[in-house]
């Protein structure tokens, strides 16, 4: 089962995913839709799960169908993804700057089998 972590990102990537396939910026789909940018950032942010409506509403406008909604396993995190995800969004530019920089010298650290 999909946990509320993972539904909210995986929404979120949907949504944004399908936005860039019909071209359009945040601000654009927000007109569309009649929320605020904000609103939808925090969609594909994961940071809000949409009403039933406000999603029929966003998949309607950009072209996808509701049932979509069963291959979100598509889009979940793996383990562990969600949480970093959730950790790096809180980060500054140096904060992010050395975790990039952690990150790449642990995956260096392992023969680089995944650099």
């Amino acid at each position: 089962m999909i946990s509320e972590l993972n539904l909210g990102i995986s929404l979120g990537l949907l949504i944004k995913e399908h936005r860039h396939l019909k071209g359009l910026t945040q601000a654009q789909l927000a007109n569309l839709v009649g929320l605020s940018t904000r609103h939808i950032g925090k969609l594909e942010d994961g940071t809000y799960i949409p009403k039933l409506s406000t999603y029929m509403n966003i998949s309607r406008v950009l072209g996808f169908n509701i049932e979509d909604i069963k291959t979100l396993h598509k889009y979940a995190p793996r383990e562990g993804e969600a949480q970093i995800l959730k950790l790096i969004k809180n980060m500054d530019t140096e904060e992010l700057k050395l975790s990039y920089k952690l990150l790449k010298a642990l995956v260096n650290g392992k023969g680089g089998k995944y650099a």
